[in-house]
């Protein structure tokens, strides 16, 4: 009796899951933040362009990019 019955609820649990992902990939009608805009507010600087005092360092920094293009010469 028991036995009958996992095929019911587990097509049940399917049905809505299946709502839930379809419902959570619905877009919103809610207004989107502008990606130009700090959630904060605040001017915000990564933690390793400061120096011991809290700084702003004026090292010359280093970017590293990794690709699968082969010999990349560095840019001028």
């Amino acid at each position: 009796m028991i036995a009958a019955l996992f095929p019911l609820a587990y097509a049940a649990i399917l049905t809505c899951l299946l709502l839930q992902a379809f419902r959570m990939m619905r877009p919103s009608s809610a207004p989107k933040a502008s990606p130009s805009s700090d959630r904060t507010g605040l001017k915000t600087t990564h933690p390793e362009l400061l120096d011991e005092n809290g700084e702003v360092t004026n090292e010359e920094l280093w970017a590293v990019r990794f690709s699968d293009e082969g010999l990349v010469l560095p840019e001028a």
